[in-house]
């Protein structure tokens, strides 16, 4: 009897917990989420709390059970840890001042399960768990067991804790559970009908949805913005009341569809899905939605499409569509028939490769179709009926006609345009031919006139220098950037009034040359013979020095002892000969070149004991039978095939012969030569680059204008290729400009790694693109004076260069060290190689082996090497080829290396 009593008290306590816990569910769901609505949820399940702890259970003596658990665990799962914390505070304070057995056990239990309710919000509420039967029992078992052990903990010293476990224990772990999943379960269904009729109310009275019920009396709700289309409603309102209405509509089994048209011409269309009442009446849910605009772009749909058709038969332009399915012609215009010579009857049905397309062409060109979605101007070859090739534009597009995929192609030939192209190209690359061979003769003379043993330089009408070769700036002794442009009377004042002047202002007056002899202003006991040659551009001045002709008598008179000793101190070679070219005299200089020592020499034939170069050979017969001096250079096979300077000087029963190992001049010569080059291509950059670009800028302007125009639109791609033609030669000209900037460089302290790895992703995007690879090696380097700009066109230009000499899957390889104080940056390729002759012409303007190049990229880096003092090396193989460049360390670098 007292098992039955106390599993009816404990009944009654939890049916008092769920109704008062489904008030609160219910009065949580009605009000708005914030932080002061889940503080009162908070203060209300605290109360209730506070109830269940009055209407406890005694269970055995003076001990009592209730249901807090319950009100704790929904209070955290339902409101969160505020609702939690607010409750717990409340529930907690009242059990603490209350008293008795077990108050601090009763006020942990309430903390525990306010936590327990909170987690278990966090990481159920929004889970489909939270609508499952068997979760929430499972969840209510443990919610039993965790009162249970905290009973057991709390009384664990209590010799009567058994007991109480076991009386309690049944009732507990068979209610607690029933009544967990019920609350909860309660909960999720009053949160779902909340949810479902939150949206009918937003749909209702804040969607755009013309939304409308109603059954045989009429409607029963509307939409809001329904009820703003007066016109609509009316209309609606009159079909519901039709018995056609209440026949048809509301008995329906399967969706219907309405269209409906009012007085004003405004068409509308009606959705409509009946469906039963609770009170067993039918009803019809119906969605209207205005498609006049609809209706009316279907019109003008109709009538694009039959402007299209005139367009297409019509167009001036070879037009045609085939279909997607099978690529066979569904259409071709009049002129598509005209220009490929068939009949409609020969088109219609059959494929373009049946007609005389190439297979490969057309299957490109569906490929590239489909990778895109539509092609623009791609170039192909059409054959025509009678075996006739022409040249086309072709463009396609995906097209739907009658509901099924379509291409339109689009032709434009360009037969005569590819034709006038050619033609220009020959023509453009004979004026090419015939410009660089102009530049190499021009080059070619400026070298003759550098390595002139005289004095030459230019002067215009103004009297500035515009050109001096080597041997003038020695005489001058100033160098060639302080002379050109400046004006010679303001450099050399001491020259006013002087022969040179009025020679001078007499060949500028009367165009005659003139030829005079003067000793030197600025050398004491020098003479020179000068001559000077007008033109319309100013006048050519070249300077003989003749001292030792007028010094020669003087010469003469010194004794031979005088001579010898003068010949034997020389550190240049000299020797002479007879007529019968046997050795005279030898000096100790010449001895050594000869290895030789003169006993051996004296009274032999030169050619005897020497094999003489044949043209060393000519030389000394042209000096010795025409009696004239004969300088020349010539790599000597018999002094070590090192380039030595000749002068042969004759005599009255023979030559005399000087010469001198001139190897390092020949570099220096030929680096000077190289920037010689350089400096004049820079001239020329300057002087006509702009000008080139001031007309080509205007052709490209009104290229763009008249293509602007719709009279011209079908010459729009010929005027398009007309403009890329003008930007690539623009794109020229800028690269050779490049070349005439003579501002200095600037230069800032920086780490010529961090370069590199600015420029890695690129350079393995080029890379990468081509199917190589690169490989960076970068070593522990010092920083450098650099221009960052400048550095990566140098990089970029190279390794460009060497992406470009490799096959597929090479590997070019980057790195940077140090090496004899000096950073090295080293660009080595897999390529074929540069070929011997080719490597001494690198850094040549226009100098080029590609089919495309300008021959200006090398140039630009050997520019931008020198403008940061650095030095370029090349070492090349059949097997690939490597670029150095060694850059100085500035001094503060160098000083902390040695640190």
């Amino acid at each position: 009897m007292e098992v039955v009593i106390l599993y009816y008290d404990f009944a009654s306590n939890v049916l008092d917990v769920l109704f008062l816990c489904g008030i609160v569910i219910w009065i949580n769901l009605s009000l708005k989420s914030n932080y002061y609505s889940r503080v009162l949820l908070g203060i209300l399940f605290g109360l209730i709390t506070i109830y269940v702890i009055k209407g406890r259970i005694e269970v055995v003596n003076d001990h009592f059970y209730d249901f807090r658990n319950i009100t704790m665990t929904l209070a955290g799962f339902i409101g969160g840890p505020v609702t939690a914390i607010t409750a717990a505070f409340i529930g907690g304070l009242y059990r603490y001042f209350v008293g008795g057995n077990g108050s601090m056990g009763g006020v942990l239990s309430i903390m525990i399960f306010a936590c327990f309710g909170s987690i278990l919000g966090r990481h159920v509420k929004g889970s489909q768990n939270g609508k499952r039967l068997l979760f929430w029992y499972f969840i209510g078992l443990v919610m039993s067991s965790i009162s249970l052990l905290i009973i057991a903990f709390i009384d664990l010293w209590r010799n009567d804790t058994t007991i109480i476990l076991r009386v309690i224990a049944g009732p507990v772990l068979i209610i607690n559970p029933l009544a967990t999943t019920i609350i909860f379960n309660f909960y999720f269904l009053i949160s779902e009908f909340f949810r479902k009729a939150s949206i009918l109310n937003t749909i209702l009275n804040f969607s755009p949805i013309n939304l409308m019920i109603f059954n045989t009396s009429g409607p029963i709700l509307q939409s809001e913005n329904l009820k703003k289309q007066y016109s609509i409603l009316n209309v609606i309102e009159r079909l519901v009341q039709t018995e056609d209405c209440k026949r048809t509509f509301l008995n329906a089994t399967k969706q219907l569809h309405r269209e409906i048209c009012t007085d004003d011409q405004r068409h509308y269309v009606a959705d409509l899905c009946s469906f039963q009442l609770p009170s067993g009446e039918f009803a019809c849910a119906a969605i209207i939605n205005n498609v006049t605009d609809r209706m009316r772009d279907q019109e003008k749909l109709r009538g694009a499409n039959d402007r299209f058709a005139k367009v297409f038969e019509l167009s001036p332009h070879m037009m045609a569509i085939i279909r997607k399915s099978d690529y066979k012609y569904i259409d071709v215009n009049h002129r598509f028939l005209k220009v490929r010579g068939f009949t409609r009857r020969e088109v219609i049905g059959k494929t373009p490769i049946e007609i005389g397309v190439p297979d490969s062409e057309f299957r490109r060109l569906m490929d590239a179709l489909e990778l895109k979605g539509i092609v623009h101007n791609t170039e192909c070859s059409l054959v025509s009926k009678y075996n006739s090739i022409g040249t086309f534009l072709l463009s396609a597009e995906k097209i739907n006609i009658d509901d099924q995929e379509c291409i339109l192609l689009a032709y434009n030939d360009i037969t005569k345009i590819k034709r006038l192209q050619t033609e220009r190209l020959k023509q453009l690359s004979k004026y090419l031919t015939l410009e660089k061979e102009l530049s190499r003769s021009n080059q070619l003379i400026a070298n003759i006139i550098n390595s002139m043993p005289d004095s030459f330089y230019v002067l215009d009408d103004q009297g500035r220098f515009i050109f001096i070769n080597n041997k003038a700036v020695e005489l001058f002794q100033k160098t060639r950037e302080k002379l050109i442009g400046k004006v010679y009377w303001d450099l050399f004042p001491q020259a006013k009034g002087t022969l040179l002047e009025l020679y001078y202002k007499k060949a500028m007056d009367d165009r005659l040359p003139f030829t005079f002899e003067y000793e030197s202003i600025s050398y004491k006991d020098k003479w020179y013979q000068t001559t000077g040659y007008p033109s319309q551009f100013g006048l050519s001045v070249y300077y003989r020095d003749i001292t030792e002709q007028k010094s020669a008598r003087e010469d003469l008179i010194k004794s031979k002892e005088e001579t010898v000793s003068i010949l034997e101190s020389m550190t240049d070679s000299f020797f002479a000969i007879n007529s019968d070219w046997e050795f005279t005299y030898i000096n100790g200089p010449a001895e050594k070149a000869f290895g030789k020592c003169r006993e051996e020499l004296l009274g032999k034939k030169l050619t005897e004991v020497f094999n003489l170069h044949e043209a060393s050979h000519l030389n000394y017969q042209a000096a010795m039978n025409e009696k004239r001096s004969i300088t020349y250079e010539i790599v000597s096979e018999m002094l070590g095939n090192t380039w030595v300077e000749i002068k042969l000087y004759p005599i009255e029963n023979g030559l005399t012969i000087y010469f001198q190992d001139i190897s390092s001049r020949k570099k220096s010569e030929e680096e000077m030569a190289r920037l010689d080059r350089l400096n004049l291509v820079g001239q020329l950059a300057a002087g006509i680059g702009h000008e080139i670009r001031n007309p080509l800028t205007t052709i490209r302007g009104y290229l763009q204008l008249i293509g602007a125009k719709s009279d011209y639109a079908i010459l729009k791609p010929t005027f398009d290729l007309m403009i890329s033609e003008v930007d690539r030669a623009n794109s020229i000209i800028t690269e050779f400009l490049s070349l005439a900037q003579t501002k200095k460089t600037e230069l800032k302290l920086q780490n010529l790694n961090d370069i590199l790895e600015q420029l890695y992703p690129l350079l393995e995007a080029d890379a990468f693109f081509q199917n190589k690879q690169i490989r960076f090696t970068l070593g522990e380097i010092t920083y450098l004076e650099l221009n960052a700009k400048e550095i990566t066109q140098l990089i970029l230009n190279l390794t460009r260069n060497g992406l470009e000499a490799m096959e597929e899957k090479g590997c070019l390889t980057i790195e940077s060290y140090l090496q004899d104080d000096k950073v090295v940056l080293a660009i080595e390729d897999e390529g074929c190689g540069i070929p011997l002759e080719n490597i001494k012409k690198l850094g040549t303007p226009f100098f080029t082996t590609k089919d495309t190049g300008t021959g200006l990229g090398l140039a630009t880096c050997y520019k931008i090497v020198e403008s940061h003092n650095a030095n370029i090396c090349v070492d090349s193989s059949p097997t690939g080829t490597t670029f150095y460049i060694s850059f100085p360390i500035p001094s503060t670098e160098q000083e902390n290396l040695i640190a």
